[in-house]
């Protein structure tokens, strides 16, 4: 989640430096805004790869369900022609055909609920923006009378400036999040995986018996 760390970098970099009595609050917010319309461009072209990696998902498990439904053609066409063990195999690519438009899905799942995520994330920080830039005179003025008054302080922190401020927590709450995910995602967790998918994969070979048998009572009946 690059995305988020861009934004934050700005976010936090940019905030900090508005209580620095030696720098132009007005300039400071206006680089702030360039900034973030720039890291926020960024990011929807990464919110259309996304959506486009899960088009793309959705296409190929409509493709593989074709390419299930053709080798079930091919066993019943293996079958009256008396050759078992060529729609045995037909029945195998069948069900491999099965599992990879399965994994598709999930897949196209995933990346999905990713983007619609990311487009959230991305409007809350559209609208912090536009909002930034209708206040920016007003806070620029909060900020100068809070460097000359110690006691005035949280002015300078107010109104969409504190939004930011709460707005660089949410990301960072967001990233902790993704980091837990990726600690989780160990490796003996996916060697755990990928030892049921072998599983899977034996298990599915005995079920090949039992399709082949129910392909034979189909023609038979």
């Amino acid at each position: 989640m690059g995305i988020f760390s861009r934004f934050n970098r700005v976010l936090k970099s940019n905030l900090n430096s508005l209580m620095d009595k030696a720098e132009d609050p007005a300039k400071l917010i206006d680089q702030t805004i360039r900034e973030m319309e720039s890291e926020l461009k960024n990011a929807k072209k990464e919110l259309v790869s996304t959506l486009g990696t899960a088009k793309r998902l959705d296409k190929k498990k409509a493709e593989l369900e074709d390419e299930v439904a053709r080798w079930e053609d091919k066993a019943v066409l293996a079958l009256k022609a008396g050759d078992e063990p060529l729609a045995r195999e037909a029945l195998k690519l069948k069900q491999k055909a099965a599992r990879d438009a399965e994994e598709a899905a999930n897949r196209a799942a995933e990346a999905e609920k990713a983007a619609f995520e990311m487009k959230d994330t991305l409007d809350e920080i559209e609208r912090k923006i536009d909002d930034l830039k209708a206040r920016k005179g007003t806070l620029a003025a909060k900020v100068r009378r809070a460097r000359q008054d110690p006691n005035d302080a949280v002015s300078g922190r107010g109104g969409a400036i504190g939004d930011l401020e709460r707005l660089a927590g949410r990301i960072d709450q967001l990233e902790s999040e993704v980091e837990v995910h990726d600690v989780l995602d160990d490796p003996k967790d996916r060697d755990i995986d990928a030892r049921f998918r072998a599983l899977e994969r034996q298990q599915g070979r005995t079920n090949v018996d039992d399709e082949l048998d129910a392909l034979k009572r189909r023609l038979d009946g």
